[in-house]
């Protein structure tokens, strides 16, 4: 009796699928890496954390991931890089200081 219920217990623990892996999540060292690319090629710290900001809320790490992985060539064609520099297009946009008020003569 002991026999057959450690076997249909092992027969079930073998039916039973595996653990989905676990999610990519955005580390620190992914905002730390890149806020110090970005400012490396002359951008503002400002600058370079709003763009973070949106690549955290609207890129799934997993694709960022992938994205980093790509060969260079490959990676500047890819339309997420394209995305990315939209990000970083709206944030220096919103960055920039008002223009000034000319007063009318």
């Amino acid at each position: 009796m002991r026999l057959l219920a450690a076997l249909s217990i092992s027969a079930l623990a073998a039916c039973t699928p595996p653990p989905a892996p676990a999610p990519v999540t955005y580390t620190a060292d992914f905002e730390r890496n890149f806020v110090a690319r970005c400012e490396a090629e002359g951008a503002s710290a400002a600058l370079c954390n709003c763009t973070w900001d949106r690549i955290e809320t609207e890129i799934p790490p997993g694709d960022f991931t992938a994205l980093e992985s790509l060969p260079a060539v490959e990676r500047d064609a890819h339309p997420l890089l394209a995305q990315i520099n939209g990000y970083r297009a709206a944030c220096q946009a919103s960055l920039a200081p008002p223009p000034e008020q000319v007063p009318a003569p």
